[in-house]
């Protein structure tokens, strides 16, 4: 068997990881996750004769430097098509993600937004141009749609990216090639890198009132609030321009345990054998104040989250 080698790293940032230290309930599922990334990528670029390795090499700062060893048994057909040494194997597929170049997979499904895009023609050179639902076009390589659209890919992506996002204190994930940070998402992206739905049809979208439990808020418009539904704490986007404008001028006041009495959107698609559901506000109807003697949330133009 021929090996290859290639290195990238792996940067979770917030308050949770300023310090150097990340909670290995965090760690461990991302970077489980990230195996399983690079083990789906592979196979979708390589056949099902490629063999994946992934191994940490080092750890700072929240940083985790990452030793991608990829081995692909030698004279497969594969290598004829990509006219390539067996030792670029590993470096071509962190490039076709987008870990190590600026136009991979990662990118592509940033620019398509978490839609399936419509593929209107295939271009000299094999590229294919597609077009995205809010009706962007895009030239992209076959090899680098193939990975955006692969399963096993999406379902790996909801580990490295959406669910250390919808953690307390980790608001952005950062990968590059050891010299210049290519992928930088955050948490109001995370969103996009989940699994997409089979079909068209198995999106369904209701709308409701429903009460949410203040556990954190943003100040900076467009980020996401922590917010409890009574059963689990959720990542919510607040879309209420009025209410938005009432706390950029300060005029509503928060304490823990406050109650925002809401009308909502619930989006729920089908995702391979499960169904994933997010909430949009769509208006808050009411602020409710927690019983007296709750702390003060005090936030001004520079906190951020305040939790």
């Amino acid at each position: 068997m021929r090996m290859s080698e290639a290195t990238f790293s792996l940067a979770y940032d917030g308050d949770a990881v300023r310090d150097g230290e990340m909670d290995l309930a965090d760690l461990g599922p991302a970077l489980i996750g990230l195996s399983r990334l690079l083990k789906a990528a592979g196979k979708a670029t390589y056949g099902d004769e490629a063999s994946v390795t992934v191994k940490a090499k080092a750890t700072r700062e929240g940083s985790f430097e990452v030793l991608l060893s990829l081995g692909v048994l030698g004279g497969h057909a594969i290598w004829e098509f990509w006219k390539q040494q067996d030792v670029q194997a590993a470096a071509t597929l962190l490039g076709l993600l987008g870990f190590t170049a600026k136009d991979g997979a990662i990118q592509a499904i940033k620019a398509m937004r978490g839609s399936r895009p419509k593929v209107q023609s295939r271009l000299e050179g094999g590229a294919l141009r597609i077009e995205t639902l809010d009706g962007t076009v895009l030239d992209l390589p076959e090899p680098v749609l193939k990975l955006a659209l692969d399963p096993g890919v999406r379902e790996a992506l909801e580990k490295v990216f959406v669910e250390p996002l919808e953690r307390e204190g980790i608001d952005t994930v950062k990968i590059g090639d050891g010299v210049a940070t290519r992928v930088v998402v955050d948490e109001t992206e995370a969103d996009w890198f989940r699994q997409l739905p089979d079909t068209s049809d198995d999106q369904f979208v209701s709308r409701f009132v429903k009460p949410f439990k203040i556990v954190s808020l943003h100040f900076t418009s467009g980020r996401k609030w922590r917010l409890h539904d009574g059963r689990a704490t959720r990542q919510v986007l607040i879309e209420d321009a009025d209410f938005n404008g009432r706390v950029d001028r300060n005029e509503e006041r928060f304490a823990k345990g406050d109650l925002l009495i809401c009308e909502v959107e619930e989006v729920s698609v089908r995702a391979g054998a499960n169904f994933t559901s997010h909430y949009v506000i769509k208006k808050v109807l009411e602020h409710r104040p927690a019983p007296i003697g709750q702390p003060e949330l005090d936030i001004g133009p520079d906190t951020g989250a305040i939790s």
